[in-house]
């Protein structure tokens, strides 16, 4: 099958206008518009423009797709429009050279020796949990991303003496990561040019930015002691050659992950405390799956396969809510994949957050039912169709360290507080970047046998 013939056969998605295509639908109706065209067909063509743009449906080509190091499957117009941002780390690199930060990157995500202080997350945790207090109310939304923005700090640079560049990091990325969003599915570049109040916190928070990662960066090129953390890791680190990281290639991968680990993971727990809290039932199974293993004492990575429950609950969490509402591929290549054959320099589309709420794979898929993923459930998902970090070559670097994360936290709340919603005020999904919460509020009380 040519090229040509799948453009012509494959059916156009429903929801295009004259003029614009489907460019008015994505924008404005975003996750919505990819969960209600899924069912209608594997792979749909949309009308973005003249490029040739499909939306991939099937679990098995996404896969393919995903997975793909970049010689095939390069990354798409979305981060055509951030890269000049975010740089060339592994969140948007492609081919030979991503394969190549890959392998420098990956030994500081090791499962049995990671490059970061496990113990300092846990006390990072336990630290702004002992801040919360009986009564109050929490928008749990903005509390884990703070919680998340800390930890991959800490997990990245631990050295005192960029304490100050650190916390600048902290308290700038939250801006910066919600202006490359906007220009990540905004369809006009006219967004830079609007002299608007978020604008300028944006341009700002880029700048101050900018500074304190060059700045870190310096000082642990020239002194390049091992402070147990990512960045000391990366530093060391040599390719096949024998030749390090160049400071701006530094700079690229430490913004992938300050990107990638707190805002997908603080997300990811944000909407995992709100599920929990919806559901009683999963709330005491936790604290009594606590109480068995670590009876107690804080959790330890050595606690994470005992952990049976709380990883389904992770699991879950990140198949009904995954962060990756929307992501892109561009064809190099005439090339087939599933049966369909695509022309070079085609866009491709996928929805994984659409995919892991199809009825078709997930029974009863909008249902938060951690129990879908329990050992010899007779409807447990196909490990191959659950994809929220990535695939292949492509998956997420830091995989380890978010379930890791989660599951501490997890560990860390509920054994001390029940988190109850505010009534009347409903959570939305927003997707810009990424997807995350309008705000989730809750009310902090201690567990019944916490009382005094």
């Amino acid at each position: 099958m040519s090229g040509d013939q799948v453009v012509s056969s494959v059916p156009v998605a429903s929801g295009s206008v004259p003029l614009a295509g489907h460019r008015p639908a994505v924008a404005a109706q975003r996750l919505a518009f990819f969960e209600r065209v899924r069912s209608e067909g594997p792979v749909l063509r949309l009308r973005m423009g003249r490029t040739p743009t499909f939306l991939i449906n099937d679990h098995a080509m996404v896969r393919e797709i995903l997975g793909d190091g970049g010689d095939t499957f390069a990354r798409g117009r979305f981060f055509t429009k951030v890269r000049p941002l975010v740089g060339n780390g592994l969140g948007s690199s492609d081919g030979a050279f991503h394969l190549r930060q890959r392998r420098m990157v990956q030994p500081a995500f090791s499962h049995d020796h990671p490059g970061y202080d496990v113990a300092a997350l846990l006390a990072g945790i336990k630290a702004q949990v002992d801040t919360w207090k009986p009564g109050t109310v929490l928008d749990m939304a903005r509390e884990m991303d703070t919680l998340a923005n800390d930890l991959i700090n800490t997990a990245l640079f631990s050295s005192d003496k960029v304490a100050g560049d650190a916390a600048t990091i902290r308290v700038t990325i939250a801006d910066f990561i919600a202006g490359v969003g906007i220009r990540s599915v905004v369809p006009s570049d006219l967004v830079d040019k609007l002299p608007t109040p978020a604008n300028r916190r944006f341009i700002r928070a880029r700048d101050r930015l900018e500074a304190a990662l060059a700045s870190i960066i310096n000082r642990y090129l020239t002194d390049p002691h091992d402070h147990d953390d990512i960045l000391s890791s990366m530093v060391a680190a040599r390719d096949a050659d024998g030749r390090p990281m160049s400071p701006g290639e530094l700079r690229d991968e430490v913004l992938s992950m300050l990107i990638a680990g707190g805002d997908s993971s603080g997300h990811a727990l944000g909407w995992a405390f709100y599920e929990i809290a919806r559901h009683p039932t999963v709330a005491q199974r936790l604290r009594e799956e606590f109480a068995q293993v670590l009876d107690g004492r804080d959790p330890t990575m050595g606690d994470l396969r005992r952990l049976v429950y709380t990883r389904q609950v992770i699991n879950e969490t990140l198949r009904l809510r995954t962060p990756g509402w929307m992501d892109m591929r561009r064809t190099t290549r005439p090339v087939q994949v599933g049966g369909f054959a695509f022309p070079a320099e085609a866009e491709l589309l996928v929805s994984l957050t659409a995919l892991h709420r199809d009825p078709a794979v997930y029974s009863d898929p909008t249902t938060f039912n951690p129990d879908r993923w329990s050992p010899g459930h007779p409807q447990q998902p196909r490990r191959e169709m659950f994809m929220p970090f990535g695939a292949g070559t492509r998956l997420c670097a830091g995989e380890s360290m978010a379930n890791l994360t989660m599951a501490f936290a997890l560990a860390t709340v509920l054994p001390r507080f029940e988190l109850r919603p505010v009534p009347g005020r409903p959570v939305r999904e927003v997707c810009k970047g990424i997807m995350g919460a309008s705000a989730v509020p809750m009310t902090v009380h201690p567990v019944p046998e916490a009382r005094a």
